[in-house]
């Protein structure tokens, strides 16, 4: 295992974890997972870790952890917990985090590729949905109750921001996800090539309540923003509408709570 104890938060090996607030914002080629189920998760993902950072408090906590799932030859840097809010430019008590490398490791086909239940195959899309906090509760609810993907458009928030990654709890690096540049075009992909249904979630009278819906063997479960819902311009790539009937004075639920309602139908 390659540790350094490095006193010094300006030292230019920690370079990477420096202003993360201010970094992070501008697209760069690196991400963050900070926690340990986050930090774990990223360990066994495709993804690849470039280097570990380490509270000298949470050493001996995260020891197991680091001798076991860290690949060889990854640096593990041990700071003092003083340091810490001047290199990075926040207050941080979770220990441990560690920093991957954006990259591609996922296509449109492995979204189509079973994870759980070989009889009935989910693929969840989310056209522009921009909140990374819903984007995080999405993945965790889609990991947890077996979905086999998500499919992302073109405006849609990135999976891998801090906020999203940690509302997920890992799950955006459990759960094999796509972006898509043409996500209408990719949708009738699913449908023409692989056989998927594609449903619009929708508040319609005339949408076949979420209860009573038999539901194909491969869905595509589309979802739309936080304001809007689905486009009216993308209704027309899905086969069919399916809503959540509501109380009186009702008239919307959290994409979070909405997306774990249908896949809890889904899969149950």
């Amino acid at each position: 295992m390659d540790f350094y104890d490095i006193p010094d938060p300006q030292d230019p090996r920690l370079a990477a974890f420096q202003n993360l607030r201010d970094r992070t914002l501008r697209g760069e080629s690196l991400f963050i997972a900070e926690g340990d189920l986050v930090v774990e998760r990223l360990l066994t993902s495709p993804f690849q870790v470039e280097s570990l950072l380490v509270v000298e408090r949470a050493w001996e906590r995260v020891l197991p952890m680091l001798e076991q799932k860290v690949p060889e030859g990854t640096p593990i840097y041990r700071v003092p917990f003083e340091t810490v809010p001047d290199l990075v430019g926040f207050p941080f008590h979770q220990g441990v985090m560690a920093i991957g490398r954006r990259e591609p490791v996922w296509t449109l086909k492995s979204l189509t590729e079973p994870r759980r239940n070989p009889t009935r195959r989910v693929i969840l899309v989310l056209p522009d949905v921009t909140k990374p906090d819903n984007v995080g509760i999405v993945f965790r609810s889609a990991a947890a109750l077996g979905a086999d993907g998500v499919l992302l458009g073109e405006q849609a928030c990135d999976p891998l921001s801090r906020r999203a990654l940690r509302v997920s709890m890992g799950g955006v690096l459990q759960l094999p996800w796509f972006k898509s540049e043409n996500i209408q075009r990719d949708l009738d992909v699913l449908r023409s090539e692989f056989g998927y249904t594609s449903c619009a979630t929708v508040l319609s009278p005339t949408a076949v309540d979420v209860r009573q819906m038999a539901w194909p063997a491969k869905v595509a479960i589309c979802f739309g923003n936080e304001y809007d819902g689905l486009k009216p311009d993308f209704l027309p790539h899905c086969d069919l509408q399916v809503t959540t009937p509501m109380a009186a004075g009702v008239d919307s639920l959290n994409l979070g709570t909405s997306a774990g309602i249908f896949l809890w139908e889904l899969v149950k």
